[in-house]
């Protein structure tokens, strides 16, 4: 997939190309009628309104056997990129709708957006110029769908037309350019771009199939397009010097693929085809420059078929794990290191070890020095407050905020920034609560999460119990149509929402569909002088509730040392953290990080949360 970088070199080739083309198409040179339609084809597939000229097939009108494709391609995914930095990761879910993920310069994945459509394969996507990107998928008419994101937003879903038997594949040869590549009726090739603003017809390319196929450039006037064998090896087929060149194997016979291939280029000459093999770990296959080398294994565990894209040089493969999570390796040069396989985890900032910062802590704290301190028990994640609705602005000290937000990152601890709302300005709680998910610090970090801390009404607030209920419902909705970040409901103790209790009627069954993580206040310290074992079984209660109420993962915050009625000892930290381990939560924390100061024998206690 083509890198928005190399948008600046000429594509006079590649018009000349698409236009040669499409003259051979309308001659019938390539064994299709001018339009290559098919009335038996097409025969009982819904009307379609297009955008652009019109639907052509891509296959023969009486279709062959289709050779069975891999049964890991439905669930694979894509990737691509249109600015340094920045990751864009697609899959399609079983009901068929096209789902992103963002991965913004500086900060941890979005949460998962729904972008619609009627899809029957895993996705393609590509970007030709920073801005622009551009996803295609067959649908369930089998035909080819693309959509575009240009200027901040997405267009509306476009019907290519052609009758599909695999994924597509698509790769930019610069700006304004697509090649997009499906297997048609017949088990072989066929080719539909995009140039000068408009779609070309079908040109078939041969071959016999046994996967969708894949597809890279390193520049104009290249394409090189890679499928999988009936025996299960793999075939190149290139687009250079103006023609296009013969099927020929690569990778030799020995190595034997159980998935569609991926491909990418980070330079010129150079390309990188991944599939998956023997044991389900991803192979690597290279060409650079000169000759092919043999494949080499990458490890992991896979259950789909891999996706990759390249950006400054580097490369990226992402494939899903029969764990249910989606794993990324990265080699950031051509020369370089691949990196560990990392899981890409919507929860990961509420995992494992917290600690929580006031912006009441701003004054007495340095935060170079308290994140060191932080990083010495392993703290993995930092709830650092960012203001509340009393501040008198959105960010009650951007500048230590952002130094907090820095300092944190480079020493590998992740932040989720939290607002304390009151509700009687609804717009400038949702404004401040938005804006944690839009912060760039001045070393270009973003905050991992966004958190809600919902724990004001009544006397001491802006509004009444029951105000405050509602409002807090269109709060986290309206967050959520001004910031893809994930969110995290730092939420009362189920206990305290039963009915008698001060928060009788809170409502719980908003708080999961809005939020992808709840955070419940189980302060033990405020229990009336409890023991280690009743510690225990209240907060593993605390816990499970809280689960069972939002269906969301959980993160357990504890007691209060020097507050509250049971005192803040060894065993019952010991028993916090068995309960939170217990109860099934992700991960737990002590409030607050000011309060552990002279109590750093706590430490190692809760670092079992981390195992």
């Amino acid at each position: 997939m083509m890198r928005a970088e190399r948008g600046s070199r000429s594509v006079a080739g590649a018009r000349a190309r698409f236009a040669a083309t499409a003259a051979l198409l309308l001659t019938g040179a390539l064994g299709m009628t001018a339009t290559g339609s098919s009335a038996a084809a097409d025969a009982g597939r819904p009307a379609a309104a297009v955008a652009g000229p019109a639907a052509v097939v891509a296959g023969p009108a009486a279709p062959a056997a289709a050779i069975p494709l891999p049964s890991s391609e439905r669930t694979g995914p894509a990737v691509t990129s249109y600015s340094p930095g920045r990751t864009d990761l697609f899959n399609t879910s079983s009901a068929g709708d096209l789902l992103q993920q963002i991965r913004y310069p500086g900060g941890s994945w979005t949460r998962t957006l729904n972008l619609g459509g009627d899809l029957a394969s895993q996705p393609a996507a590509a970007s030709w110029a920073p801005g622009r990107m551009d996803v295609f998928a067959r649908g369930t008419d089998n035909a080819l769908w693309h959509r575009a994101y240009t200027s901040g937003g997405w267009q509306s879903w476009e019907r290519l037309g052609g009758v599909l038997t695999s994924a597509p594949a698509v790769a930019s040869q610069g700006p304004g350019l697509l090649d997009v590549f499906v297997r048609n009726v017949d088990n072989g090739l066929s080719h539909k771009a995009f140039a000068s603003g408009q779609w070309s017809a079908w040109e078939r390319l041969g071959g016999v199939m046994s996967s969708s196929p894949a597809a890279t450039s390193w520049g104009p006037g290249r394409l090189d397009v890679f499928v999988r064998n009936v025996d299960n090896t793999l075939s190149q087929k290139w687009f250079g010097g103006g023609q296009w060149h013969s099927w020929v194997r690569v990778g030799g016979t020995t190595t034997l693929l159980s998935s569609q291939p991926a491909a990418t280029s980070p330079g010129t000459n150079l390309l990188d085809v991944v599939a998956r093999g023997s044991g389900n770990s991803m192979r690597l296959l290279r060409w650079a420059g000169s000759a092919w080398t043999s494949w080499t294994s990458l490890g992991g565990t896979f259950s789909s078929g891999p996706t990759a894209t390249d950006g400054d040089g580097a490369v990226r493969v992402l494939g899903w794990s029969p764990n249910g999570f989606q794993y990324e390796s990265v080699r950031p040069t051509p020369t370089g290191t691949w990196s560990p396989w990392t899981a890409v985890d919507t929860y990961v900032a509420f995992r494992r070890l917290g600690t929580w910062v006031d912006t009441l802590d701003y004054a007495t704290l340095d935060p170079v020095s308290s994140v060191a301190d932080m990083r010495a028990p392993d703290v993995r994640t930092l709830y650092l407050g960012t203001a509340r609705f009393n501040s008198a602005q959105d960010f009650f000290d951007e500048t230590e905020m952002g130094q907090w937000l820095d300092a944190a990152h480079a020493a590998g601890i992740r932040v989720v920034g939290w607002y304390v709302p009151g509700y009687g300005n609804l717009e400038r709680d949702v404004r401040r609560t938005a804006a944690i998910g839009s912060y760039v610090s001045p070393g270009g970090q973003r905050f991992d999460a966004v958190g809600v801390d919902i724990e004001r009404f009544g006397s001491d607030g802006e509004v009444t119990h029951d105000q405050f209920n509602q409002r807090l419902v269109t709060h986290l909705q309206q967050v959520r149509t001004r910031t893809a970040a994930v969110i995290g409901a730092i939420v009362p103790s189920p206990y305290g929402t039963d009915p008698g209790n001060r928060w009788e009627g809170f409502p719980w069954s908003a708080i999961g569909p809005n939020s992808e993580a709840v955070v419940p206040m189980a302060l033990w310290s405020f229990r009336s002088n409890y023991s280690a074992s009743q510690v225990y079984t209240w907060v593993k209660d605390q816990t499970t509730r809280a689960r069972t109420l939002t269906g969301r993962r959980v993160h357990v915050e504890g007691g209060v040392i020097g507050e509250g009625s049971t005192p803040v000892t060894a065993d019952r930290v010991q028993a916090f953290v068995n309960a939170v381990r217990d109860g099934g939560a992700v991960g737990g924390s002590q409030y607050d990080y000011a309060t552990m100061t002279g109590h750093e024998n706590l430490w190692p206690i809760l670092d079992q949360l981390n195992g």
